[in-house]
Formats: structure tokens, C-alpha cells, sequence
């Protein structure tokens, strides 16, 4: 249920400390990989901000949502690869064709920079987004409840991960995986 819940990511991804937060002693290597990513980053983008970026990666997390209830997922275009329009435009495809509506509602989330790299000339950066968000599925004609709660929600705890080209370029939504 709700939207793209299992896509793996193009790499593996163990949760991190979020960038800012103080390591904890089994995460050091892991924060230094992630200070070193986001040292790459700057280079081709000295005004990179870890905590801007979070901003941005809450605000498209809120839009895919209001996109996937609305079952306009051509909304999203210009912030998804294109494998991610398709896969989402794939999934949407299947619930309308099966008379299902996703409906979303009381999102509650924050996000955390977990990691950042560049790769072939493009950088990566991976938000955990974690919070609560009332998810269900209802039958189109009827209304009726399939899956999920109309007033619990459930909890959010997915990483999201963005690229771009190298470099002052727009970031796309490239993964979303589960933990």
C-alpha cells in the first residue's frame, strides 16, 4: 500500500547519522563517509546545505503524496528520473485499473541527511524520511475500506534518494526504499 513503499535503492543504504548529529559510536566510519560526500558535493556546489536539502526532500515527499492521491503522477515529471516516473506512473496505473484509490492524509515527517556521494558525474544524496501518515486504499466505486486505516496512522520510515548532474543542477527523486 501507498506509493512506490519498496523500490530499492541503487545501493545498499544502513541507516546513518543524520548530518549534524553527534556520532554514536558505531556510526563514525559511516558520518565520516557522509561528511566526506558532502565535502564531494561542494566542490562542484560550495552553497550545498545538508539542512536546505532536507527542506526540499519534505516538500517532494508531501507533493508525490498529494500527487499519487490525486492520480496525477505527470505532476511529478520534473522531480523524478524518468525510471522513477515510470515505475510510479506503472503503480498508479495498476490501482486504477483494479477500481483502488491510495488516499493519504495527516502526513507528519522529518527528514535527515544520511548520505552523499558523486558517482560518474553526478551527485547523490540519500534523506531518511520518518514520521507517521495515515495510508489507505478504498474501492472507487463503492468507497469501502481495503487496506489500511481511514483514522491510524502508520509509521513512515523510508529512505529517499536524489540526483542530479554534478554540480548547480535540479535534484530528482531516483529511489525510495524501506528499512
Amino acid at each position: 500500500m501507498g506509493f512506490l513503499r519498496r523500490r530499492p535503492a541503487p545501493r545498499p543504504q544502513p541507516p546513518r547519522a543524520p548530518c549534524g548529529a553527534p556520532p554514536r559510536a558505531d556510526t563514525r566510519s559511516e558520518t565520516s563517509s557522509l561528511e566526506r560526500g558532502l565535502g564531494e558535493i561542494r566542490q562542484t556546489d560550495p552553497g550545498f546545505d545538508p539542512s536546505r536539502f532536507v527542506g526540499y526532500a519534505g516538500m517532494v515527499f508531501r507533493d508525490a503524496q498529494r500527487a499519487w492521491t490525486a492520480r496525477d503522477i505527470g505532476s511529478l515529471r520534473d522531480r523524478v528520473t524518468p525510471e522513477m516516473f515510470g515505475a510510479l506512473q506503472a503503480q498508479s496505473d495498476r490501482l486504477r485499473r483494479t477500481h483502488r484509490v491510495n488516499r493519504v492524509a495527516e502526513i507528519e515527517i522529518t527528514a535527515a541527511v544520511t548520505e552523499a556521494w558523486q558517482e560518474s558525474g553526478h551527485d547523490y544524496v540519500t534523506a531518511y524520511i520518518g514520521g507517521s501518515i495515515v495510508d489507505y486504499i478504498v474501492d472507487e466505486v463503492s468507497e469501502s475500506l481495503v487496506d489500511g486505516s481511514r483514522t491510524s496512522p502508520r509509521d513512515v520510515d523510508e529512505f529517499w534518494t536524489f540526483t542530479r548532474p554534478a554540480g548547480l543542477n535540479f535534484w530528482m527523486l531516483s529511489a525510495i526504499q524501506t528499512s
